[in-house]
């Protein structure tokens, strides 16, 4: 397993469907994962160019290449809710994002993005990300697929506490990789914690569910 799993951040729950079966795994530490010397093993560098719409949800711009709009918004499955603006719901973490279009001509394109020490492509005004979590786009690429496998489902060990139990749960996880499409990366839990007030895991109270264990993941299809 990469070593981007070795750590993790445990936060609030992000809608993301379970994968079963599969073997069962050790638990990771729980602790903070720092972006800043992340440059994953096996993932290429990717150009600026190759993507073609940058999605920021809290600002609530989509920025895209000037002539990609209509792929880009067809890979979002975007729909029009009045004039120029566009409802999205992403179909890996369920989130719902509204926005508007933001053209920018191909020769500008570059000049509208820095790349940050993890290797992740931001707005250029945009503080780069120090965990996963707090990474603030989603990425539309061109020349790419979502067929590079990290992680298959499986369920974790019940591990006994002092205020009762806990399990993870681990989930199918894909990131975009080279190819010959369009692929959508965003941050996304490859995790999910249940805590039990009971020892052995009795599911008849479950106290907290936790979304951990972050990455930049991609919907395959």
């Amino acid at each position: 397993m990469n070593r981007i799993f070795k750590s993790i951040t445990l936060v609030g729950v992000l809608a993301l469907g379970m994968g079963c079966g599969g073997t069962e795994l050790e638990e990771a530490p729980s602790q903070e994962l720092e972006v800043a010397a992340q440059e994953a093993e096996g993932v290429e560098s990717r150009k600026v160019e190759d993507m073609i719409g940058a999605l920021d949800p809290a600002e609530g711009i989509l920025h895209v290449q000037e002539g990609s709009q209509d792929l880009v918004l067809k890979e979002l499955q975007a729909q029009p809710v009045g004039e120029g603006v566009y409802v999205s719901k992403d179909e890996l973490t369920g989130e719902e994002s509204r926005f508007a279009l933001k053209l920018t001509p191909l020769p500008y394109w570059p000049t509208l993005f820095k790349r940050c020490s993890n290797g992740q492509w931001v707005l250029s005004w945009q503080k780069c990300p120090v965990l996963i979590i707090e990474d603030p786009l989603r990425r539309i690429w061109i020349r790419s697929s979502c067929g590079w496998k990290i992680q298959s489902a499986a369920a974790g060990v019940c591990v006994n506490s002092g205020s009762g139990s806990y399990r993870y749960q681990y989930l199918e996880a894909w990131r975009c990789g080279v190819g010959t499409g369009i692929c959508t990366e965003r941050r996304a839990a490859t995790a999910i914690r249940y805590n039990y007030v009971y020892p052995a895991c009795d599911t008849s109270v479950i106290s907290s569910v936790q979304s951990t264990n972050y990455n930049y993941l991609c919907r395959h299809r």
